[in-house]
């Protein structure tokens, strides 16, 4: 090869290609865990409403409150999904949704699926006690 002139090139944007490839893949996945850490706080806030107040559209009403705020920046906010039920003595909740970036290459990440529980208020678990 005595010319090898535009080999640099050549080079350059394969370790270009890969580069950005590299980058892309690690800002979806930081989006979806972002996204995740939302959805993870929202059924946390849900839960202790539930908790405190036993009604569950407060409940869900107070998750789309606090996914209202910037969540809806790294999740789709029409697959949002929220459950909250009671078992026994404690309360359940579970908040599910998209993330925005769906698709990493050949790989389809995850829909983001969070659960918290907490216990009921001592009025709730012992009414018996409390004059209403």
């Amino acid at each position: 090869m005595s010319d090898e002139r535009g080999a640099t090139l050549i080079e350059f944007v394969f370790a270009m290609i890969i580069f950005l490839a590299f980058i892309y893949g690690l800002l979806a996945v930081s989006w979806w865990g972002i996204g995740a850490s939302f959805v993870q706080e929202a059924a946390h806030a849900t839960v202790q409403r539930y908790a405190t107040t036993i009604d569950p559209d407060i409940a869900e009403q107070e998750c789309r409150k606090m996914l209202g705020k910037w969540a809806y920046l790294f999740i789709k906010p029409e697959s949002v999904r929220v459950d909250v039920w009671k078992e026994g003595d404690t309360a359940h909740a579970e908040v599910s949704a998209e993330p925005k970036f769906t698709k990493l290459y050949l790989y389809s990440l995850p829909r983001i699926q969070k659960t918290s529980s907490c216990t009921f208020e001592y009025r709730f678990r012992n009414p018996e006690k409390f004059s209403w």
